[in-house]
């Protein structure tokens, strides 16, 4: 603030008078906006400046810029540091030029101190002109008493009458719903949104700050995974409260934390998408926007999946076949061998598989029907490229599941998965209860999509194209360009490797055979734990 010195009023450091109090205070700030704002929208006129004046202050612009970079030194732009003498004599060449001298070989030295006089002679020009400018706008300004608070007071929980974000949520979740958003990918998203109100507050939208984005993800660093995924530690941390879980994680580092990426991809993610869907809308102020998250130094790395070494796969598939359930015993090998995503494997039906180029396929739509229900079921299928048929190993005609299943007709050939909301999900949870089983670490580095990275591997070590890999995975090409002159489905000699490569023998495969897919498929799931004697 300037003080009070000849009896001129005291102002603030952008130019209002602070007044005798908070109201005052704001009041004549805004009203200097309102002053400024109507500047902006009609500027002044571009001060009368002769020719010769206009290509001095240009020459001035230009010389400035240039020994800004060089004052940086390391920092500097490496192109005008380096040729910073060329760009002077560039600029004073330039400079005499427009003044009709011709070029000179004086020293450069003399050069800048002549180009220094003219910066002086326009500087007294500037200077008187913005000395009017200033009289102009302090005449224009006026002291104004302060209007009733409410005209210029912030919003605050108590008298916003925007949304809260309890309401946008409610909003998003249910258009993504109509949207045909699964069951799973709602739950896991209120989820989120419940940890944001949580740590921040559940306010009406005009209400937030930049600053509340930034605290929420200063504290999820902090927030054991095990709060959201079921573990050893799940049951003791929701007792315990979000809250003192942060807390207690934040002093004694006891928990594993949430991954970056989760931090970025979920739970920010989910908030942001929730503020600009209401944006969007209802056409209401983004408090978030432009603001760029400092992601904390210390949030756990991201952590890459492996592929499950065949000795692991054994008893996975053992325990599967040992369980008596279709979809226990078959959805692990069909993974592995096909390579494709367990999400989708539930919703093959009988009239899925065919026969091409002489070894058997599957189809797999996008919508299928549901003939028990009496409905149509979209699929979990993540790209178009995931809608290609794929080929299946000979291995599953050997034993005569491919016979069983395509008798199956138009039903789905894993009947109790069938009937869940969400098929994909459960199905994925199925394999990974087996996993843990078997000794797999989990923790999202040895999960049920290893199956596929695994897929992976083996059809590198089989020696099989790139290509056939590529549309037996149910991947897009890697770029625009990658798309001309490849193929959109798998050619014959592709398929027949493919549906004949070798198993790896480490897997004990006859553990297949002879097994009941009808009785399987048929079998009750037994609901609860076991009771004891």
């Amino acid at each position: 603030m300037s003080t009070d010195i000849g009896g001129e009023i005291p102002c603030s450091d952008v130019g209002f008078p602070r007044g005798n109090s908070p109201e005052e205070f704001l009041a004549n700030m805004h009203t200097f906006l309102e002053a400024a704002a109507a500047k902006i929208a009609n500027p002044a006129p571009w001060p009368d400046f002769s020719p010769d004046a206009l290509r001095d202050i240009a020459s001035i612009q230009e010389a400035v810029l240039i020994e800004k970079e060089v004052s940086r030194g390391g920092a500097g732009n490496p192109t005008v540091v380096a040729r910073a003498d060329l760009l002077r004599q560039d600029v004073w060449n330039r400079w005499r030029a427009g003044a009709g001298i011709a070029p000179s070989g004086e020293p450069l030295s003399d050069v800048l101190g002549k180009l220094t006089e003219v910066a002086d002679r326009q500087l007294a020009i500037l200077e008187q002109t913005s000395a009017t400018s200033t009289s102009r706008r302090s005449r224009d300004f006026r002291p104004v008493k302060p209007e009733p608070a409410h005209a210029v007071a912030t919003p605050n929980v108590e008298t916003s009458t925007a949304p809260k974000f309890s309401e946008l949520e409610d909003e998003y979740f249910e258009l993504r719903k109509a949207g045909g958003a699964s069951d799973s990918a709602l739950s896991t998203g209120r989820m989120r949104a419940a940890t944001f109100k949580a740590l921040v507050g559940d306010r009406p939208i005009d209400c937030y700050l930049p600053i509340d984005l930034q605290n929420f993800v200063n504290e999820l660093q902090y927030v054991p995974v095990e709060l959201s995924r079921e573990g050893e530690n799940t049951e003791e941390l929701r007792q315990m409260g979000i809250h003192a879980a942060i807390e207690k994680n934040r002093i004694e580092s006891c928990y594993e934390p949430l991954a970056l990426k989760t931090i970025q991809d979920g739970y920010v993610q989910t908030v942001r998408a929730i503020i600009n869907g209401a944006v969007g809308l209802h056409r209401l102020r983004n408090p978030f926007e432009g603001y760029r998250v400092r992601w904390p130094d210390n949030a756990k790395p991201s952590v890459k999946r492996e592929a499950l070494d065949y000795e692991k796969v054994d008893k996975v598939f053992r325990l599967g076949v040992d369980s008596g359930y279709l979809d226990d015993a078959m959805l692990g090998p069909l993974c592995l061998l096909s390579s494709r995503r367990i999400g989708i494997l539930p919703f093959i039906r009988g009239s899925d598989i065919d026969r091409k180029h002489g070894v058997d396929i599957v189809r797999v739509n996008g919508i299928v029907y549901d003939k028990e229900k009496g409905m149509y079921k979209r699929v979990g299928f993540k790209t178009e490229a995931s809608l290609r048929f794929f080929v299946l190993h000979d291995f599953f005609r050997r034993i005569g599941f491919v016979e069983w299943a395509a008798a199956q007709g138009d039903n789905f050939i894993f009947r109790l998965l069938s009937g869940t909301t969400d098929p994909g999900d459960v199905a994925s949870k199925r394999v990974n209860r087996l996993l843990k089983k078997a000794g797999a670490i989990g923790m999202n580095i040895e999960v049920a999509h290893s199956l596929r990275h695994g897929a992976k591997e083996m059809f590198i070590e089989e020696d099989l194209d790139d290509e056939a890999t590529r549309l037996q995975m149910g991947h897009e090409p890697n770029d625009v360009h990658g798309n001309y002159g490849q193929q959109s489905a798998l050619r014959r000699k592709q398929c027949q490797e493919l549906a004949h490569f070798e198993l790896p023998k480490e897997i004990d495969w006859s553990m297949f055979n002879g097994l009941d897919f009808e009785a399987m498929a048929s079998r009750a799931r037994l609901v609860g734990r076991p009771k004891r004697l």
